[in-house]
């Protein structure tokens, strides 16, 4: 689309002005022509009546017998004291027609004639008006009471002609220095009415666009323009105290939203500290129970190795040499046991164990778990008893332990559904419920699902130790846990002891 070139306000205003004076002026000068054209016409016309029947009372004044000459004489003077008279002449009509009795005119119009006669037949006054651009007024003349003729007076109308084209002229030449000055006259006041102050709003709506909003239009005067002014200025100082509140909150957003990536990442990092810790503690799970069942194989048959060298040993034909030998054999086997006892040693966990607040534990759990249950579309609910008392608990293991229920009941919803963590207390007892929506632990598994090396996992997707893991922490801290599963639905649950209270320092 081809752009169209902005006309300003300015200009279209001074068009209109231009425009509107022209048409105002015109139509005064056609109007006051017009007016003037009347009037001159009806002077006219009202002298040559007049002089028509000052030219019939003389003539019917005179008594003596007609005299062409002295009544030409008389017609000549009339004529003389108008300029704008052109003919005056003197009709006789009678039973043969009209006759020419006097003019100041060789050659009477035959217009002139037939209105005389007409008047003289009529009685009255009658006027015509030649195409010719002369107007003719005859009035009746009489004799001794009688109507002998008319008087007939003759005017041009050439005054108006001339008075038209005078006034076309002069509005012709005066027309547009009027419009002109008419138009830097109004576009004077209206710069100054309208066009500055008009400037001074798009000013600060310009500025205000660009986004200063501390912009404000001056407003002139109390009047329309200067109310829309104000209206404008209060808009913009809404608009910027609207835009100081708007920074404020998008601060504070900023400075939470901050704080909540802050906390995340800090979750991101406590998660992968957290799978590094299970992934360990699944290690030392495995080599645990390893060492311990090697132990366990290995401890006995060193037992009876050892009570038969001390039976051999006590034996009296032993020669001196093979009880050295035997002795040897004693040591090695001491040594040997000794090697089995730092493994148990090594295999059990020290026991340490502190006060720690349930709760807060919990929605730990639950905000390490949220993004990857999030991204499952997993939902999960956490229902946290008031008042919820402390346990005797190592945090980091317990916490590990419920980790390992979460990490299960996700990987039991691989196409969504909830998870819920419920916590009761009561009669020195805390109780805790993880229910998934899953599909369930399969009957013959359902018993040994707390054994090592048993998973309901695919192979290469699970060690079978979560579970075992978690029994040993729980049992560590003297509760127990259970497993109920049906098709869409299993919970876990925990009891724990609540922390006794001790005795504060006097």
């Amino acid at each position: 689309m081809a752009n169209v070139r902005r006309v300003s306000l300015r200009t279209r205003l001074a068009l209109l002005i231009t425009l509107a004076v022209t048409m105002v002026l015109g139509i005064e000068a056609i109007i006051e022509i017009s007016v003037f054209e009347r009037a001159v016409q009806v002077d006219l016309m009202e002298t040559a009546r007049l002089t028509a029947v000052a030219v019939a009372d003389d003539f019917e004044l005179r008594r003596e017998p007609v005299d062409v000459e002295a009544v030409g004489a008389m017609l000549h003077e009339v004529a003389g004291s108008a300029p704008s008279i052109r003919t005056i002449s003197l009709v006789g009509v009678d039973a043969a027609g009209t006759h020419l009795l006097a003019s100041t005119s060789s050659d009477e119009r035959p217009e002139a004639l037939a209105a005389a006669a007409q008047a003289a037949t009529r009685h009255e006054t009658i006027v015509v008006t030649s195409p010719t651009g002369v107007a003719i007024t005859a009035v009746p003349t009489l004799r001794d009471g009688r109507v002998v003729g008319g008087a007939v007076v003759t005017v041009s109308l050439g005054p108006i002609a001339q008075l038209r084209t005078k006034g076309r002229r002069v509005t012709m030449l005066f027309g547009p220095i009027a419009v002109l000055l008419l138009t830097l006259l109004i576009d004077w006041f209206a710069r100054r009415l309208i066009h500055q102050p008009v400037a001074g709003i798009h000013e600060a709506m310009h500025r205000a666009g660009q986004g200063d909003f501390s912009a404000r239009a001056t407003i002139v005067r109390p009047d329309e323009i200067g109310d829309v002014a104000s209206g404008l200025n209060d808009m913009l100082a809404r608009l910027q105290n609207f835009n100081v509140a708007l920074q404020e909150r998008v601060e504070d957003a900023t400075a939470e939203l901050r704080v909540r990536n802050e906390e995340l990442v800090e979750s991101y990092h406590r998660v992968f500290a957290l799978r590094e810790a299970l992934a360990r503690a699944e290690q030392l799970a495995a080599v645990g129970q390893t060492a311990a069942s090697v132990a366990h194989q290995v401890g006995t048959p060193l037992n009876l190795i050892s009570g038969y060298v001390q039976m051999t040993q006590e034996d009296a034909g032993v020669d001196p040499r093979t009880a050295r030998r035997l002795a040897i054999v004693q040591e090695q086997i001491g040594k040997v046991a000794s090697v089995v006892r730092t493994m148990l040693d090594h295999a059990r966990r020290p026991d340490t164990r502190w006060p720690t607040a349930l709760a807060p534990l919990i929605k730990r759990v639950g905000d390490v778990a949220r993004p990857k249950l999030d991204a499952s579309h997993i939902a999960l609910t956490l229902d946290l008893a008031p008042d919820l008392p402390s346990i005797d608990a190592n945090g980091e293991e317990l916490e590990l332990a419920l980790l390992n229920l979460v990490n299960n009941s996700l990987d039991a919803m691989p196409e969504g559904g909830s998870l819920t963590i419920r916590v009761r207390h009561g009669e020195g007892r805390v109780r805790v419920e993880i229910t998934d929506t899953g599909g369930g632990i399969a009957p013959d598994l359902l018993p040994r699902v707390f054994e090592p090396w048993v998973t309901t996992k695919p192979a290469g997707r699970g060690t079978g130790l979560g579970l075992s893991i978690t029994r040993d922490v729980v049992a560590r801290h003297g509760g127990s846990i259970e497993a109920v599963s049906e098709p869409g639905r299993t919970t876990f649950t925990i009891d724990l002891p609540a922390a006794i209270a001790r005795p504060t320092d006097a």
